[in-house]
């Protein structure tokens, strides 16, 4: 090796990278499409060439891969599927068999196949049927919505993609030999894999980080010995080693230290995927009309297989439009892992240059289409449900013995809860434990999430399915002889109206009726008071009056009373949205 033209190309991608960065951070554009966009202008194909060949940052870009299926092990936490709701379960199993069995039937009509010793209709397939994990929680998480009912499904079934695609890892490099007696060699190589991992996950490595836990630098040390030792046992048992390094991941996951060792990781992940994505811009070859064929092939039936599967499947659990299209939008992009799978379908002989290429493509393209679709996701599901309804779909959800499914009227109700999350599931606990049942009687809730209305009916509590942010549905659930209107959403969750433009529709609606708004700051809190508000939530407010009792009650020595008390607060709280 050249040491001097490996540190030279190293350094050159590492800068074109940054170059690329900062407009791409800017603008919002997904940063893994700046590294991209960087390999391709540094490239001999289709940019200056300033890197003539890509084998030096391959050689990096290899462990940055390694690393990448460490840590997508270390967030896939098998545990909260269960806990994660039918729709999620349904939808997860549902989404990637029906998309691989529509990509089967779809790209054979295009003219793909397994042939020649290639499987390039079975890689198409399964990678149309993967989204990004990555690039779904970047966006999400931008803009503060993770734990958003929809956003947990749409998590969920990432991680159930997750899940099938590890199971093709443990058997791609197979492909080409896949007879009984392969099969079963490769069967035993991962059953021995995956029960040293879990043993060792189970009964040797919480004993280890325990006693390690204080020593910052020696845990990470550890967690990476460990991931590495299982990419060599991977490979000894003649399996890939990105699959010792998802198991190694996933067995860390199980133990209360996996947050603190991939914070560690991660930075260092960091680094070396910037030089796995420059690496694969590198080898992007100037783009033939197959490649660009393809590219828009799988861009479509990416975009429009998501929809075909899961609208129906979740519309059919009475789960409304909203919560059966906005998953979909979501998970409308190309999974960084389909480009993991291509690269070693490439190296493994089993696809071609040109389907390599048009993953990338896809996944740049996809990528840059759900940063636009994924913050627009209200309006695009808005403008689509009129035409779902007018087909008659009509946009309502009826849980299990839901009394109100029908035309009952709302204004038998004294009290409404617009919108329902964790403040507004507290306070209905709290009046629940202040009030009689009959008083509770008086509680209306509006909201979209079927889960929650499955529970509230369980609890007696009546419950209505509406967008809050359409005048039109708050009209047509016959609210306007409620008493109280109460809002506990805060305006950077609500989609498509704001706390003050609700406050405007309920006087306007039920002028006679009391409204409880929400607000973030004090200027919009007073703003709010002033268009005729009767009480505004300032949760901070209230966090902080509360905190500065606790704290001088500590001061004064009452530390045990209080956190005993907390406890035993606790124990006993019950409310829907724990």
């Amino acid at each position: 090796m050249n040491e001097v033209a490996f540190f030279r190309d190293v350094s050159i991608a590492i800068l074109a990278a940054a170059v690329f960065a900062v407009p791409a951070y800017i603008f919002r554009i997904p940063i893994l499409l700046s590294y991209l966009g960087a390999g391709v202008l540094l490239g001999p194909h289709l940019g200056l060439g300033v890197i003539k060949q890509g084998e030096n940052i391959s050689l990096l870009s290899d462990i940055g891969l390694v690393l990448l299926m460490f840590i997508l092990g270390l967030e896939i936490d098998v545990g909260k599927l269960y806990q994660a709701g039918k729709a999620v379960i349904v939808n997860g199993l549902a989404q990637f068999i029906g998309c691989v069995v529509l990509g089967y039937a779809f790209f054979s009509l295009l003219g793909y196949k397994n042939a020649d010793g290639r499987f390039e209709l079975t890689y198409l397939s399964i990678a149309a049927a993967l989204s990004s994990t990555l690039i779904v929680i970047k966006i999400l998480s931008d803009r503060m919505e993770l734990d958003t009912f929809l956003s947990r499904i749409t998590l969920g079934i990432l991680i159930i993609q997750d899940l099938w695609a590890i199971g093709f890892l443990a058997f791609q490099h197979n492909l080409k030999d896949m007879n009984p007696s392969a099969l079963l060699v490769s069967l035993s190589g991962l059953a021995f894999l995956i029960s040293f991992c879990w043993l060792t996950g189970k009964f040797i490595l919480p004993q280890i980080f325990r006693r390690i836990a204080k020593q910052s630098e020696l845990m990470l040390l550890v967690a990476m010995a460990w991931c590495f030792a299982m990419c060599g046992l991977a490979h000894y048992l003649k399996l890939s080693t990105e699959m010792g390094a998802l198991l190694a991941g996933l067995m860390i996951a199980s133990l209360s230290y996996h947050v603190d060792i991939a914070a560690k990781i991660s930075s260092l992940r960091d680094f070396f995927i910037t030089l796995f994505f420059v690496s694969l811009g590198l080898q992007i070859p100037k783009p033939s009309g197959e490649v660009i064929y393809l590219t828009g092939a799988i861009t479509v039936f990416v975009l429009v297989s998501r929809i075909l599967i899961m609208y129906p499947i979740s519309f059919k659990m009475k789960y409304g439009n909203r919560a059966s299209l906005l998953p979909a939008l979501n998970l409308s992009q190309l999974s960084e892992f389909a480009i993991v799978l291509g690269a070693l379908g490439y190296s493994y002989g089993h696809i071609r240059l040109e389907l390599m290429s048009a993953f990338i493509m896809t996944f740049a393209l996809t990528s840059l289409i759900s940063s636009f679709v994924i913050p627009s996701s209200h309006e695009i599901y808005k403008r689509a449900n009129v035409f779902l309804e007018f087909i008659g779909l009509k946009d309502r959800i009826v849980a299990d013995g839901d009394s109100n499914g029908d035309d009952t009227l709302g204004n038998g109700a004294d009290v409404v809860l617009l919108g329902f999350f964790r403040d507004a599931s507290s306070l209905l606990q709290e009046l629940i434990n202040r009030h009689s049942h009959s008083a509770t009687e008086r509680i209306m809730v509006v909201d979209f999430n079927p889960e929650a209305h499955q529970k509230l009916i369980d609890q007696g509590i009546k419950c209505k399915y509406g967008d809050i942010s359409s005048e039109a549905t708050l009209r047509s659930l016959r609210l306007e002889k409620a008493k109280l209107f109460v809002c506990t959403i805060p305006d950077n969750s609500l989609k498509g109206t704001t706390n003050l433009q609700l406050l405007s529709t309920l006087k306007k609606m039920s002028p006679h009726a009391d409204v409880v708004v929400t607000a973030a700051t004090l200027e919009s809190a007073k703003e709010m008071y002033a268009n005729g508000a009767d009480y505004v939530f300032v949760p901070r407010l209230i966090t902080a009056h509360y905190l500065a009792d606790v704290l001088e009650r500590m001061s004064l020595g009452e530390k045990v009373s209080i956190k005993t008390n907390a406890i035993a607060f606790l124990n006993q709280w019950n409310e829907v949205l724990p």
